[in-house]
Parts: C-alpha cells; structure tokens; sequence
C-alpha cells in the first residue's frame, strides 16, 4: 500500500515530447550535463540513451563539439604529440597509439582520426583516440625521391567516409634552386597510392636539410588546402579529391605569413589572422579573388594585457565541423564560434603554433556507471 501523499511527493510525469526538448538543449560540449541529467531517474536515463534520441540530438546540433586537441610539443623525450582533453568529464580517449618510434608528429585530425608522421622508423600512421587503433600506411609516399631527407616541409590529411583516405603532400629539391611540391593519395579500400602530382611553387624558406609541417589542411567540398612557406610570402596549395590536380594560389593581399586557413562565407574557401587585436577573415569568390568579409575584435574578449610587450595573439586551430577558430594569447587559447560570435577561453597550453582540434559526439553508453561512458561517432 502507498504511503499518503507518496504520488505528490514524486510529483507529475513528464511526457517524452518534454524530456526531449529538455535533451536538446544540452550542450554537446559539456558533456557533465548529460550526466546530471540521465541521474535524475531510470525513465530519462532510458530515454537519453536511446539511439534514436541520440540520432536525433547529433542531427539537431549539426557539428560535433570539439573535446580536446593536439599539440606537437618538439620534445625529443616524447615521441608522440600531446593530447589534451578539455571537456568535463573527461573522456576515456587513447592518448596515444600502441606503437614504438623515436618521435612522431601529428599532422591532421579530421572525422575522429588522427594522422602521425613517424621517425625511426620513418612513415605515416592513421590512429583512432576512440578506439585507440592505428594503421601504418605503405611506405611508397616516404621512398619517393630518395634524396637525404626525402623531402623538407611536408603535410597530410586524413579523410573518413567508410574506407579512409590519406592525402601526403610534400616538397623536394630537384637541384640546388629547384624546387617541387608534389602530393600522392591513399586509399585504404585499395591499399595504394596514386601517381604523384607535382608544382613548383617556387623556393621555400626551409632549406634541404630541414623537415617541417606546411600547417593543418582544410577540407572544403572536393578539394584540400594546406599553406606553404615561400620567400616572403605563403602560398596556398590546392588539391583536387576527383580530378588529382595540384595548383598553386596567391593568399589575401598583406597577409602575415601566419595566416590560416579557414572555412569561408557560404562555406567556401577562407583565411583568418590576427592584426593588432582584431581577428580579420577572408573569403575566396567566386569571382576569383580575395575579399575582407569579417572583422571581430578580440580586445574585451580574450584574456591578455593589452599593450604588454610578450603579447602575442595568434590563430593556432580550426575547426571544420563546428567552425570554430582557436587564438593563442600568451599560452591561454581562446576559442571563436563564427557562427554564433561567441568568445570563450578553452585551455591553457604552452605556447604553440598550432593545435589540432578534435571533434566528435559524445553521449552516454547503456551501463548506469559513469566509467561505462562511450564516444559515437
């Protein structure tokens, strides 16, 4: 028998329709609220695990948060880049894959993939965080032209839609003052990499005997970007995903040479960089030419002293799904959502040039444990 007033106490039973909206309106990068909210009862804890709440929740927020990122640290004691998680709790990520080298460096992370140029031995290897699974790539992009290095500034991507691919791209001195940017394709449903296409953009600020990343890639419709060094100035190199064409284009007008590459109004091709304390962006029309669409002052919104002679503002990441954009100030990085403006501090690192954004959803499994948690892609 029911204890008098027993049904008041629990109060009236909230239909799915307002569970829902309530789901909804969850942060997808806090992922603590997910939390708070399947302990209030067995009924939402049901109900937020359900897959196709889930589906739906994923397709409501459209891009996954951002939940932590990379760092290549340039520690020799330290063969694998550093991963930094940044949201609460933290997730149960592979920090690293299970394989031996004397350093690797990321260069991409795209789709919940991470790609990792290797040393000692020498090679590209795609790693999932989630799953902490990884794959060495054959070896043919790394024998291409085997001069000592095979290469000097060099860039990668990784592409996940079922069987992945991986795009390699790097630049190789053909005499003393010529020099060739080539880049080959892999794809893991064949195992092989295409024929190499090749441009010479001209002579590059490293020389022969130095190895560097050209800078995170951009996905934009059938085509990646990367950056490359050039003497004073910094080109813009274009692959295409179809044709295998590699180009070569001219950055904004009075860019610094630390530009980076962005998503553009109407989703096209962009570049962002901070001058003074504003963050400027550009987009490439369609009329073929560069135009200063948007400038957000970053003043009152991220935390630095202005005018402090060891300032230093610069835009060290990018986010494709949520198109967000990351600044450095001093070792704090802030983090800029295009969409929404929003300006908000994400982490404190030591000062780096670039960090690689990791996106992915991340809900509550089926076990009543918070240890049981998974990350769904």
């Amino acid at each position: 028998m029911e204890a008098p007033g027993e049904k008041a106490a629990l109060g009236p039973v909230l239909s799915e329709a307002v569970i829902g909206e309530v789901l909804f309106r969850l942060p997808p990068d806090q992922p603590a609220c997910l939390f708070r909210a399947a302990a209030v009862c067995q009924a939402w804890r049901t109900f937020f695990t359900s897959p196709d709440m889930l589906r739906i929740y994923r397709k409501h927020h459209m891009a996954p948060p951002v939940l932590g990122f990379l760092q290549n640290t340039g520690r020799s004691d330290d063969p694998f880049p550093r991963f930094v998680t940044t949201a609460a709790p933290s997730p149960p990520l592979h920090h690293q894959p299970e394989f031996e080298c004397v350093y690797s460096l990321a260069l991409d992370c795209r789709h919940g993939r991470v790609l990792l140029h290797t040393t000692f031995p020498l090679g590209l290897i795609v790693w999932s965080p989630v799953t902490g699974d990884h794959q060495l790539l054959p070896e043919e992009p790394i024998q291409l032209d085997p001069p000592q290095p095979p290469y000097s500034d060099f860039a990668g991507a990784v592409l996940c839609a079922g069987p992945f691919h991986v795009l390699f791209a790097a630049t190789s001195y053909e005499d003393v003052d010529v020099v060739s940017t080539w880049a080959i394709l892999y794809s893991s449903e064949t195992g092989a990499w295409t024929e190499p296409s090749t441009v010479h953009p001209g002579a590059v600020m490293n020389s022969p005997d130095v190895m560097s990343i050209m800078g995170p890639s951009l996905l934009v419709g059938d085509a990646l970007y990367f950056t490359l060094g050039v003497l004073n100035n910094r080109t813009v190199l274009t692959y295409n995903l179809v044709g295998g064409a590699l180009t070569v284009m001219d950055p904004p007008p009075l860019v610094r040479r630390d530009a980076f590459l962005v998503t553009g109004e109407g989703g096209g091709l962009g570049v962002a960089a901070v001058e003074g304390y504003s963050l400027r962006l550009w987009s490439w029309e369609a009329a073929g030419r560069w135009a200063l669409c948007r400038v957000i002052d970053l003043e009152m919104s991220i935390p630095f002293t202005i005018g402090a002679p060891i300032t230093q503002l610069k835009v060290i990441g990018f986010a494709e799904m949520s198109d967000t954009i990351f600044v450095s100030a001093n070792g704090i990085i802030s983090s800029v959502q295009l969409r929404s403006g929003r300006v908000r501090k994400f982490s404190k690192t030591p000062n780096s040039d670039t960090i690689f954004p990791f996106e992915i959803f991340y809900t509550l499994g089926t076990s009543l444990m918070p240890t049981y948690v998974s990350v769904l892609s």
